[in-house]
């Protein structure tokens, strides 16, 4: 029996889950998309909540980020950007946009289950809701961050290449990358809290093998495999060649993240469901 809220209780769970009932669960998805979309505002109205300079902070932290970074890696490490007339900050905040990204989503999808404890136990609703809305709310900030780029290209001349058409598919691959890996994740959290502790010691170290602060010709040979191997390297180095030396990323290395990213997402979803189950009774 449906509550007042319109929502089967939890009781109405399967038990079992299959990578078949990957697609059914797709369409139940969409058809609450008007939940995700009110979840996501939620997340956003409360992000900042009871904070002096609100929203305002979106645009501080990326900018007080870049430009602590720059000083440190052009002006006194002396970094180079590997791409001929691009300056240093153009070319980091180019690579933190997307990383930043990445690691908030992650970690804010992370704790979205179990930060959700009343919700879950009270009615049914597709649980992978929370941590996808978790995510949306951190598109508003990457939002925020593309007008910054923008005029930060146009302040250093060199305004976004008309290659840059490919930014939204590239994005839209790097989304899917995100969800599929923090939607286990932000299971796995409710089961062991020490989770979301452990997703902020890997992002720590994740980050500096990514080159963001340094180009990947930089690298050495023998370690090129370990950023073969780092699907944000691929990501944020299409990025770069798509937007600043005005180059496709290459269909190549497109399918690659393309099936990198599908693939997370179809092992991710499936272990959620899988998980599903037992959220009310680890709650």
């Amino acid at each position: 029996m449906a509550n007042a809220s319109g929502l089967a209780p939890t009781a109405g769970l399967r038990a079992s889950f299959t990578v078949a009932h990957i697609f059914p669960a797709l369409w139940e998805l969409w058809r609450r998309r008007e939940l995700l979309a009110h979840m996501t505002s939620r997340h956003l109205k409360g992000q900042f909540k009871q904070s002096v300079l609100g929203y305002a902070w979106t645009v501080v932290n990326p900018l007080s980020q870049m430009l602590i970074l720059t000083f440190v890696f052009s002006r006194l490490l002396n970094v180079p950007t590997g791409i001929p007339g691009v300056p240093y900050a153009l070319f980091l905040f180019m690579g933190l946009l997307p990383w930043n990204f990445f690691a908030a989503a992650v970690s804010s999808a992370t704790g979205s289950v179990s930060g959700a404890a009343g919700l879950v136990t009270k009615v049914y609703f597709p649980r992978e809701i929370l941590p996808i809305a978790a995510i949306f709310t951190k598109v508003v900030d990457l939002a925020v961050g593309l007008l910054i780029l923008v005029g930060l290209m146009v302040f250093f001349g060199h305004p976004p290449a008309w290659t840059a058409v490919w930014v939204p598919l590239l994005f839209l691959i790097q989304f899917i990358f995100t969800v599929g890996l923090s939607l286990p994740l932000a299971a796995l959290n409710l089961y062991f809290h020490d989770v979301s502790f452990l997703v902020g010691v890997a992002l720590s170290l994740w980050f500096y093998l990514t080159p963001v602060l340094y180009p990947l010709s930089r690298v050495p040979a023998q370690y090129q495999w370990l950023f073969d191997l780092n699907p944000n390297s691929l990501f944020i180095e299409a990025y770069r060649r798509v937007a600043l030396q005005g180059i496709s990323p290459g269909t190549e290395r497109v399918l690659m993240g393309l099936a990198i990213s599908v693939a997370t997402f179809v092992v991710g979803y499936y272990l959620f469901k899988k998980m599903e189950p037992g959220f009310a009774d680890s709650v």
